[in-house]
């Protein structure tokens, strides 16, 4: 008797670390491990949100979904194919530079296009207007909008101050899309198309002139070691988005869609929140570091920079279909 109960619950123990075993089995089996593509370091603000989305998304689905950042443009994706990349497959996650994909889809590069927003507010307004447009527009390429954020407002870094047009004449600026290149054109500089990661050496070897970019950007790259001169033309708030290929996501929970898809609301929210006090500090290490800001803009340029948004944003306005003519009425006043 005492030798078959002692079988009997042997047979039980063994059961349960069985059961055990295979329920850790099946645990772990339904980790997600997600590839994110980022272009910026580390240090730059648009990548700390990333890892933070990527801190809130683990912590909100019990590390059931891992997002695993790859910064500074490790994954070697290039602007304009990164979307594709996303809705191919090849990676299941980016963070985009919207202005770069315009070429997928015309409404990406709103908020590209020159003047479309006096300052932070107005960017936030015109963001709120859109951002639908935004998720019909990735739903049309396969993917699935997660959130945006934007740059502080783009000024020109030169070696030498730019105070006339005929300071512009000629000059070659490097330019980060299509919106950017012809605005800086029609200036009469010459804008140029370079990866951020050959920006320094074109500028230290003269390659280029200056560089059409933000506050952020210029303390990222040390700027101030090959230029002297900031002009706050406040060209464009361009934002980037986080996107995520559709089948990826369709592989996820009903619960993990809504982790992912909460996480992505509140770094959103905080980023905004964040970018206005990063371009105060990055005006002031600009400062610090002898670089000369300037905020006014000569008469001539101002009157000329105007004279071009407008007519790009008439032209861009063709673009797009009625529907999205009509959400976006507001920026053709």
């Amino acid at each position: 008797m005492i030798h078959k109960f002692t079988s009997s619950r042997s047979f039980i123990s063994i059961l349960i670390i069985i059961l055990a075993s295979l329920s850790t089995s099946i645990c772990l089996a339904q980790v997600q491990k997600i590839d994110v593509h980022v272009a910026w370091p580390d240090n730059n603000f648009h990548t700390q949100g990333v890892h933070e989305f990527a801190k809130s998304v683990a912590a909100k689905t019990n590390n059931q979904v891992q997002l695993i950042v790859h910064s500074g443009g490790s994954l070697g994706l290039k602007g304009q194919e990164v979307l594709r990349s996303v809705r191919q497959g090849a990676v299941p996650m980016a963070e985009v530079f919207m202005g770069n994909i315009e070429g997928d889809n015309p409404i990406f590069g709103l908020s590209s296009l020159p003047l479309m927003a006096k300052d932070f507010d107005s960017a936030k307004a015109l963001y709120s207007k859109s951002k639908a447009l935004y998720q019909k527009a990735c739903e049309k390429a396969g993917t699935v909008f997660l959130y945006a954020t934007p740059w502080p407002p783009s000024g020109i870094f030169t070696k030498k101050p730019i105070n006339t047009l005929e300071d512009l004449k000629g000059l070659k600026i490097r330019t980060y899309d299509a919106n950017s290149a012809t605005f800086i054109q029609a200036l009469g500089a010459k804008g140029i198309a370079l990866p951020f990661s050959e920006l320094y050496t074109a500028l230290s070897t003269g390659l280029v002139k200056g560089v059409l970019t933000s506050s952020v950007t210029g303390v990222d790259a040390k700027l101030w070691e090959v230029t002297k001169s900031f002009l706050q033309i406040n060209y464009a708030y361009p934002l980037n988005m986080m996107t995520m290929q559709r089948a990826a996501f369709d592989k996820l929970s009903v619960d993990q869609k809504y982790a992912l898809m909460q996480a992505a609301t509140e770094i959103e929210s905080a980023q905004w929140l964040k970018v206005e006090k990063e371009d105060q500090e990055s005006l002031k290490a600009l400062a610090k570091n002898n670089i000369k800001i300037n905020a006014k803009v000569g008469p001539k340029i101002q009157q000329l920079m105007e004279k071009t948004a407008a007519a790009m944003r008439n032209e861009w306005l063709k673009k797009i279909d009625a529907n999205e003519r009509q959400t976006l009425e507001v920026i053709s006043h």
